[in-house]
């Protein structure tokens, strides 16, 4: 059987998989991408949604090369504002101190489109598609994947194959769990009045919803919704007729954004979190949603995967120019111990908020209102709490 020798193999050729291959190549490594679809392709992967872009995740792109490209597709979020239940109470971010925006929202395919033109352009990056994994081996100091025909040889194996990771499974690696019972549905759509690129949070009883602010098209303003709500609701929702459908919605969004004209498109997930109970096996790294899932409240799923890549590049960086192998008990460590609590702390502050927002009665109902009054008044909370989103702090 075919053996092929490399540095790094990632299994996964996703957002997080394919931003991986390329900011490793960049440090001198042969990376190896293992993909189960067929081909290395944007439009396979049929994600309608887009991605929220912190401050921080922006500026790593920018230091491996790749911000330029996605730029262009790129709308800032200058403003959010946070709203429960009704317009009296909310609470107003803008970042003016750091003359810097809140964030970016892009089509989830336009940074594939990016990733990919760039990808196919270096040497020291091979793809293979239609992969199936059929088993996990050691011989001595590296790590050999068997696949249908062939064997990868390679220092380190990056697991970045999603929230239900096949390697995971095969490694029986420990994961805690929570279904949250429920839905979102993603819709992008055409609207009447300029978002003047502000981001929108609703908080209802039944889970958020959230305005993100996108590219004009065709001279029509544009964004998209993330509406979080039971599984009953969510399913009626989506057996509706687009005209039911903004109806509905133009009620909710109390015409922040003026009238839903149009819907462009629409899709549904179920909402689960998980944290893996260590981001490391031998010779293997969890990135991403391989390694945790948050509940979507805070928007921040994809950015701390971005986190953990920083972390694993500044590492093999670090290793690299030391003339040290990759992947040992130590390299596998030191990631763990730079990742895991920042994947710990966005878990409990995304759940505890969900929690905090869907009580109705009167305690809770003024407690957030004060809670709310306080952060809107209080200049170093927003500034600390806007940081926070920012991945800055």
């Amino acid at each position: 059987m075919k053996e092929i020798q490399s540095n790094i193999s990632i299994v996964g050729g996703g957002l997080i998989g394919a931003v991986s291959a390329y900011a490793l190549s960049m440090l001198g490594n042969n990376v190896i991408i293992l993909e189960k679809k067929p081909k290395f392709d944007s439009k396979i992967f049929l994600d309608k949604r887009t991605t929220a872009i912190s401050e921080g995740t922006k500026k790593f792109l920018e230091e491996i090369n790749i911000w330029k490209e996605i730029r262009h597709h790129a709308e800032p979020i200058k403003k959010i504002q946070i709203i429960d239940r009704n317009q009296s109470n909310k609470i107003y971010f803008d970042n003016q101190r750091r003359k810097s925006n809140l964030g970016y929202i892009v089509k989830n395919q336009f940074i594939l489109d990016s990733i990919y033109k760039k990808i196919k352009k270096k040497e020291n990056i091979k793809i293979f598609n239609n992969v199936s994994i059929k088993d996990i081996s050691y011989d001595g100091e590296r790590i050999i994947t068997k696949q249908n025909n062939f064997l990868v040889n390679t220092n380190i194996l990056l697991a970045s194959d999603g929230k239900n990771s096949f390697i995971r499974k095969i490694l029986k690696t420990p994961v805690y769990t929570k279904d949250y019972k429920k839905k979102a549905i993603v819709i992008n759509f055409y609207h009447s009045k300029n978002h003047h690129n502000t981001a929108y949070e609703f908080f209802f009883k039944n889970g958020p919803l959230a305005i993100l602010p996108m590219q004009k098209n065709k001279n029509e303003f544009q964004s998209s919704i993330v509406w979080t709500n039971t599984n009953e609701f969510i399913n009626s929702l989506e057996s509706l007729d687009d005209n039911k459908i903004i109806s509905i919605l133009n009620r909710k969004i109390n015409g922040s954004i003026g009238k839903i004209k149009k819907i462009i498109t629409k899709q549904t997930f179920p909402l689960r979190a998980h944290l893996n109970s260590k981001f490391f096996e031998n010779r293997i790294i969890y990135l991403g949603d391989s390694a945790h899932s948050f509940h979507p409240i805070a928007g921040q799923g994809w950015n701390l995967g971005m986190q953990d890549l920083e972390s694993l590049y500044n590492l093999v960086k670090k290793y690299n120019s030391l003339g040290l192998e990759l992947g040992d008990e130590l390299f596998c460590k030191e990631f763990q111990r730079d990742n895991f609590f920042k994947a710990y702390r966005l878990y409990q502050i995304t759940d505890k908020v969900d929690s905090i927002f869907k009580f109705e009665n009167i305690y809770f109902s003024n407690a957030r209102f004060s809670a709310i009054n306080l952060i809107e008044k209080s200049k170093k909370l927003k500034n600390q709490i806007s940081d926070f989103a920012m991945g800055l702090s």
